[in-house]
């Protein structure tokens, strides 16, 4: 199990899904993960025995009451206690806050220690990037004439269940043709035409761990407009993952390639940031945009995802899941980016 550093007489209680995952390595829906000197797990029977058996550095107790975390507290003489204020309820934050200690906001301590992955971590996300690739090609044998967006959604999905996810990390985006230049187009019952764009923008969980991966494919002849686009935006993403190092900022990592895809004119059309933190959420830290000053180091994973949206005509993102490694950009997908035609 992982813990926090923190000062003597202080603690956080952990309420998140995801939250609790990471630092017990062990799923479940309700839980109270109280992170001291002396971290103790509280969950209800449907959780209980195997709690017990799975969680290693925690006291496990049976217990669905905040009261039971009070007295916890009270006996390990806790003077202050954390919450992650981005992701508690109002009705949560209330119901802590009649234990009567003060609180304090712990969201960026945990967003900062789940921002840096372990080796298990980093394999983990790297399986998931891997049913991902796999699927999306297994998947794309389908597309033909005709097909709508939903459907191929639900090929994509079913592949990567077939591969041992447990879900998908999102939902997942396809869009064809003018679709694609909305960059969180919602997948629908739009078909197929000849000379087209597919855009896929996928992902899936496998044990807990996230993967995102975006390809935009041609069904039939690509115009110049459209191939010469792809080539800067896939320009635009491997002078990113040439040039990204640890201790950059979140807007110097995104400066790589909106520079680059201004250099050909394009910089207007890149109408989002270049990436997010990967891990047991689909988005956390680090943030790679002109507006995050965060730090970047090593075995960090996250996303680069240039894209380049044409209102009316198609839209492009190449996305990888990569990772900061011995001071530079690893991919953790292993497929070609070179532009793919599908006959």
């Amino acid at each position: 199990m992982k813990n926090l550093a923190l000062e003597k007489g202080t603690a956080v209680l952990v309420t998140d899904e995801a939250e609790r995952l990471y630092f017990t390595g062990f799923h479940s829906t309700f839980g109270y993960l109280v992170l001291s000197d002396r971290p103790v797990f509280f969950t209800d029977a449907r959780y209980f025995a195997a709690a017990k058996a799975r969680i290693t550095g925690a006291e496990v107790r049976l217990s669905s009451e905040l009261a039971a975390v009070g007295e916890e507290l009270a006996a390990q003489r806790i003077a202050r206690l954390g919450l992650d204020e981005t992701v508690t309820s109002v009705s949560l934050y209330r119901s802590v806050e009649a234990l009567g200690l003060p609180l304090f906001d712990a969201s960026a301590a945990l967003a900062d220690a789940m921002a840096v992955k372990s080796a298990e971590e980093i394999s983990l996300i790297e399986a998931s990037c891997r049913i991902t690739q796999d699927s999306l090609y297994a998947a794309l044998g389908t597309v033909r004439e005709g097909i709508a967006e939903r459907e191929l959604a639900a090929e994509i999905e079913y592949q990567m269940k077939k591969r041992g996810a447990t879900k998908t990390s999102f939902d997942l985006i396809v869009a064809f043709g003018e679709n694609a230049a909305v960059p969180h187009h919602e997948t629908g019952d739009r078909k197929l035409g000849k000379n087209e764009c597919v855009l896929t923008d996928i992902g899936c969980v496998y044990r807990g761990y996230c993967s995102d991966m975006t390809r935009t494919v041609f069904y039939g002849e690509p115009t110049e407009e459209f191939s010469s686009a792809y080539e800067a935006v896939l320009g635009s993403a491997l002078a990113a993952e040439r040039n990204i190092r640890p201790g950059m900022t979140g807007v110097r990592a995104d400066a790589f390639a909106r520079d680059y895809l201004a250099g050909r004119g394009l910089a207007a059309y890149f109408t989002h940031s270049l990436g997010h933190g990967v891990g047991v959420n689909i988005h956390e830290a680090p943030y790679l945009s002109p507006r995050r000053e965060n730090i970047l180091r090593d075995n960090m994973v996250f996303s680069i995802e240039p894209g380049v949206y044409l209102d009316g005509k198609f839209g492009i993102r190449i996305e990888d899941t990569v990772c900061l490694a011995g001071g530079k950009v690893r991919r953790l997908f292993t497929d070609d980016k070179k532009l793919m035609i599908l006959k």
